[in-house]
């Protein structure tokens, strides 16, 4: 009892300070409509601080009933609901809520009611307005910056269950204070937690209630159940909807007929037992004279109107690739390489394997549902790697090869370019040469006839060249055909210039040593042919004369012999 009390006591200082706004129930939900001039976040907010949320409308009935709240409190301009497009998120053109969210969270659900379509942005946040039913009949949506500031803004409070009118046996009227803090004289149905407060009339004084449950029959009822402002039952009929009795030294009292059962708020009749229990797999609904059996949503009624049985929605084939059916519902799944997208997530599109960091070493070529990896030229597969490939393990050259990543190289030797298709050499092009016989041919070395010519010096003749390079001279300065090699090998350009020189210039002077000893040969040979021949005076050589002796001997001739 001093729970109850307490409890009374705070709705009471709660409902004096309710405010006012036009306000339906039904069902297990609230809506409101409250005129206050707010942006988006802040009318979101105030929903927030009372219990709920900006309204979504995620059906034809949920627009329908925003529709009546505009309706009755005959609101003619635009108002905020939960539907939004945080800023950093794209407007998506092919789906339903075109990227929107509902602030409520859950499902997006495909129930649109777009008066155009949304602004195409990913930069700014987006906010989406009700606008009261035109000429079609039906509310529609239109988007607009979050900052604008609208005179009135819809929010929606869920609870666990309601409460019928506050039952009355007398005359009088009745305030209904919300838990959201809203109060309204007048309530088709009020939620769990409501506080009525009865004034009766010819000074009956005031009586109060609150919604309380569930009961232990799951549902919801006034405490105290009432009728309130006690009256005859000659006055609507004691508040009673059967019979009103009044006994001599008891209070009245409401009953009902037969086969029928006073209900929670002690002033109504429902059919005996025809729901309690419940006799439905579903839910029951009371009858006169019986009771109805109604499935959720994704069951059917079983022929024997109470079970309910499981909607299988796969058979109408509502997915593009597979569809799993659950309890109530069904699940749409998309094949290996594709993504869920669409209207409720049932259709698939292909996932860009490529678009992420990587996924291969070298080359992704993306296909539909899945994706390769290639290497580069020159490279090949080795598991989740790619391997340079060794060209010159082919011998792909007439002379030397040298490999490097991705590609390969043959190297010409002086006098000599490479083909155009990168694997042979041939002789550079010259001007001037004249033709001094068939040069001998070294093995994996290309020759070509023609005289050794010297840049800035005489040109020798008649000297006959036998080899394109002098025989014994080590090729050093090769030059590079195929594919341009990697920068570690452009240091080498000054090196083979250097050997390219060096080795002309000992083939210079090994021509022309072998030029000057001929020419020393010949002259040797003519010096040769000129000496005349000798004769017998050769062998004999002029004295001169002695005078005369006269002595023994007798006299001397002029000539002597040597």
């Amino acid at each position: 009892m001093a729970v109850a009390r307490l409890l009374l006591l705070v709705l009471l200082v709660r409902g004096c300070g309710g405010q006012e706004a036009e306000v339906i129930c039904a069902e297990t939900a609230c809506y409101t409509l409250h005129r206050a001039e707010l942006g988006w976040s802040a009318a979101q907010e105030r929903c927030r601080h009372d219990g709920g949320s900006l309204a979504p409308a995620r059906s034809p009935a949920e627009a329908r009933r925003l529709q009546e709240l505009l309706a009755a409190a005959g609101w003619p301009g635009p108002a905020w609901i939960g539907l939004w497009l945080s800023r950093g998120h794209c407007v998506q053109p092919q789906e339903p809520l075109r990227g929107f969210s509902w602030a409520a969270g859950g499902e997006p659900g495909n129930y649109t009611a777009w008066l155009s379509e949304p602004a195409v942005t990913c930069l700014s946040s987006r906010c989406v307005s009700l606008q009261p039913a035109g000429s079609s009949g039906a509310p529609s949506w239109a988007d607009r910056p979050c900052r604008t500031l609208l005179p009135a803004f819809l929010c929606k409070f869920i609870f666990r269950g309601m409460c019928g009118p506050l039952p009355l046996a007398g005359p009088g009227r009745v305030a209904y204070t919300t838990p959201f803090g809203v109060r309204s004289p007048q309530l088709a149905a009020a939620p769990f937690g409501t506080l009525a407060q009865a004034d009766c009339e010819s000074g009956g004084g005031s009586a109060f209630a609150v919604c309380k449950g569930p009961l232990e029959d799951g549902g919801f009822a006034w405490h105290p159940p009432g009728p309130h402002c006690p009256a005859a039952c000659a006055h609507r009929n004691g508040g009673c909807q059967h019979r009103c009795l009044e006994e001599p030294g008891q209070p009245r009292r409401c009953a009902c007929r037969p086969g029928y059962v006073l209900a929670p708020d002690m002033a109504s009749c429902l059919p005996e037992d025809a729901c309690h229990p419940n006799p439905c797999q579903g839910t029951c609904r009371a009858r006169p004279g019986g009771f109805e059996c109604v499935c959720e949503e994704g069951y059917t009624l079983a022929p024997d109107g109470r079970r309910c049985l499981d909607v299988d929605e796969c058979l109408a084939g509502p997915c593009q690739h597979e569809c799993r059916n659950t309890a109530g519902s069904f699940i749409c799944l998309c094949r290996p390489g594709y993504g869920v997208t669409g209207p409720g997530g049932r259709q698939c599109r292909d996932e860009d394997e490529c678009a992420q960091p990587g996924v291969c070493p070298q080359l992704c070529l993306n296909v539909p549902g899945s994706f390769h990896c290639v290497c580069r030229p020159g490279y090949h597969r080795s598991g989740n790697a790619c391997l340079d490939v060794d060209e010159c393990l082919e011998d792909p050259c007439p002379g030397p090869c040298r490999n490097f990543p991705g590609s390969f190289e043959c190297l010409c030797p002086p006098g000599f370019v490479p083909e155009e298709d990168g694997r042979g050499c041939r002789a550079r092009p010259t001007t001037g040469a004249k033709h001094m016989g068939q040069p001998r041919s070294t093995p994996g070395i290309p020759r070509t006839t023609g005289t050794l010519q010297s840049t800035g010096a005489p040109q020798t003749t008649g000297i006959p060249q036998t080899l394109g390079i002098p025989f014994g001279v080590t090729l050093l300065a090769p030059t590079a055909a195929g594919s341009a090699p990697d920068p570690e090998h452009s240091a080498d350009g000054p090196r083979l210039l250097l050997y390219y020189i060096l080795g002309s210039l000992v083939a210079i002077l090994l021509v022309l040593a072998f030029a000057l000893a001929l020419l020393a040969c010949r002259r040797r040979a003519a010096k040769r042919e000129k000496r005349p021949a000798k004769n017998a005076a050769d062998n004999y050589c002029w004295v001169p004369e002695q005078p005369e002796s006269r002595g023994v001997g007798g006299e001397r001739s002029g000539w002597e012999k040597q």
